[in-house]
């Protein structure tokens, strides 16, 4: 059930209480007892409910330079604070400087720590708000249509959504597309692919990006060679893992950097040298790919580049009604784990 047709009343019906005291669980009041709070929340998300989803649009002085900029940092646990540290550490800086102040809130994708936020977002006013990395759908759906002419900075946002935002985004497909190229003019045929969840739309630009690259050199797709797991190493490690014991023969293995690391214990547990025997490839250049032993090729996403053009898309005072999509490129860094004696036949 859609938001928008869905009510207090209907949820105080459904669980048996006042309309007030699911006001005030929404708004997680002490004064609910735990036992119903849970119960009334459990309700609201099952239903769809988001409280005070439409806000409107915030006026703002069009000659003004904006003053406040809300950042909403999306993902979950410390992986994605980490990840979005740098964009995060370098929007804030180059506001500060142009005397802007910003305002950091982090999300952890849960129901009811949305609707917290959600509170916290409501009580303080803003010129601009900006989403930062990736939100449950139904999340993101609900900031957009709170906040219009918000911002997101990596997340090209919902297709065929009746919503207004800016986004500014690497070129995902177009970096996946480089480093497969790279690994089949390195004689690799046989690669997996270990991506996401996938919905997530990283995980569909390199999806497209494999297949568009096998179809190129006239290779069948096998999907016993698309993994997944959830962007963690520990993850990776796993599904890797799983993986090794149907004893298909492979040569190369290309994810993000993150679970890359998680495909190197795997391969070095068992002694498989990369890359004369595998090649391993990510995408992300995370601090610690130059430090791994092979150095791990990777796909450099130039967050410093990202943060400028936000920045300056946000100091241009936009209206919040005119939008811009911007792509940004990515430039291969090849290192140790791809280049190198190759042995002739694949690990099996």
């Amino acid at each position: 059930m859609k938001s928008n047709n869905v009510s207090i009343v209907d949820i105080a019906k459904a669980c048996g209480v006042s309309a007030m005291t699911v006001s005030r669980a929404l708004r997680q009041s002490d004064k609910v007892r735990p036992e119903t709070r849970e119960k009334i929340l459990a309700c609201a998300e099952k239903r769809g409910y988001f409280k005070g989803s439409r806000l409107g649009r915030q006026r703002m002085d069009p000659d003004a330079r904006p003053r406040r900029v809300r950042l909403i940092l999306g993902g979950k646990g410390d992986a994605a604070s980490i990840f979005h540290s740098s964009l995060v550490n370098t929007i804030q800086r180059e506001l500060i400087r142009h005397d802007c102040e910003c305002v950091i809130y982090s999300n952890d994708a849960s129901y009811n720590g949305f609707l917290i936020l959600l509170e916290a977002l409501k009580r303080q006013n803003a010129d601009v708000t900006v989403a930062i990395g990736d939100f449950p759908e139904p999340q993101l759906k609900t900031l957009l249509i709170t906040f219009p002419g918000m911002l997101l900075l990596d997340n090209p946002g919902i297709g065929g959504f009746d919503a207004t935002f800016s986004s500014f985004n690497f070129d995902n497909r177009g970096a996946a597309l480089a480093m497969m190229r790279h690994l089949l003019a390195q004689g690799r045929k046989k690669i997996v692919l270990l991506c996401g969840p996938p919905e997530h739309f990283f995980s569909r630009a390199l999806e497209e990006a494999y297949m568009k690259a096998l179809a190129e050199t006239g290779i069948a797709f096998d999907d016993r060679m698309l993994l997944r797991a959830d962007f963690t190493a520990l993850g990776a490690e796993r599904a890797f893992e799983e993986f090794l014991k149907l004893g298909l023969p492979f040569d190369a293995v290309f994810s993000n950097d993150e679970m890359a690391m998680g495909v190197y214990r795997s391969l070095l547990r068992r002694r498989i040298a990369i890359p004369d025997d595998v090649a391993v490839a990510g995408c992300d250049n995370l601090p610690l790919g130059r430090v791994l032993f092979p150095s791990l090729s990777t796909v450099d996403l130039d967050y410093g580049k990202l943060a400028a053009a936000a920045v300056n898309f946000i100091l241009r005072g936009e209206d919040g009604v005119s939008t811009c999509r911007t792509l940004l490129e990515a430039k291969l860094l090849i290192r140790e784990s791809t280049v190198g004696p190759k042995k002739d036949a694949p690990v099996q």
